[in-house]
């Protein structure tokens, strides 16, 4: 049984290597190099995967630090009616319509401009809004779950994406030299043909 296992993963070696001896040529010497490369970025995919997720979600949070110190959470008032519309199957945004209201910016400015409400909504209703430090409308700061699933991604990513450059560069690879061998195939032919040609004469 070890005897067989041994002689199959010579063969697997063997076949990997394309093999050895005079025959072997330098093109086949720089495919294995190929394929060598190709096996060290798939054992390196998992070790850059979680750098890239460590490395993104240290962005992430000092990204989302920076939003938490310039955003702020205000208070606006709407200043029309909005009329009932039916929502969609399948498409919560349906429900909401955009409306004139007012807000103050962190200085203490009223700020006037269009709001994001449920339809429905009667003027002099108030609503959470987020302002940046001048006082514009800007969406809520990054939360941790948000951190998280996007470092998540980057490794997936990661993960996924060394492997496949590395596979698909090989491809390119291999066809060049595919086609470096056969214009080598077609010019040994054509000299050998020539001293044949030679020779018969």
């Amino acid at each position: 049984m070890a005897g067989a296992i041994r002689g199959g993963l010579r063969r697997g070696l063997r076949r990997f290597t394309l093999g050895s001896g005079p025959l072997k040529r330098r093109s086949d010497r720089l495919q294995v190099l190929a394929r060598v490369v190709v096996v060290l970025a798939l054992l390196a995919a998992a070790p850059l995967a979680v750098v890239a997720t460590e490395i993104t979600h240290r962005s992430m949070e000092s990204a989302a630090a920076v939003q938490v110190a310039e955003r702020h959470r205000a208070r606006a008032v709407v200043l029309e009616d909005t009329a009932p519309v039916a929502q969609k199957d399948g498409d919560p945004e349906a429900s909401f319509v955009t409306v004139e209201g007012t807000w103050r910016a962190p200085g203490g400015h009223v700020k006037r401009g269009a709001l994001l409400v449920p339809s429905g909504t009667v003027a002099g209703t108030t609503v959470p809004v987020w302002v940046d430090s001048s006082g514009q409308l800007t969406t809520a700061p990054m939360d941790q779950q948000s951190i998280d699933v996007t470092g998540f991604a980057a490794g997936v990513v990661t993960t996924l994406a060394v492997p496949l450059v590395a596979w698909v560069a090989y491809c390119m690879f291999c066809t060049v030299l595919d086609a470096h061998r056969r214009r080598r195939w077609a010019q040994e032919w054509d000299r050998v043909e020539r001293e044949w040609r030679t020779r018969l004469r």
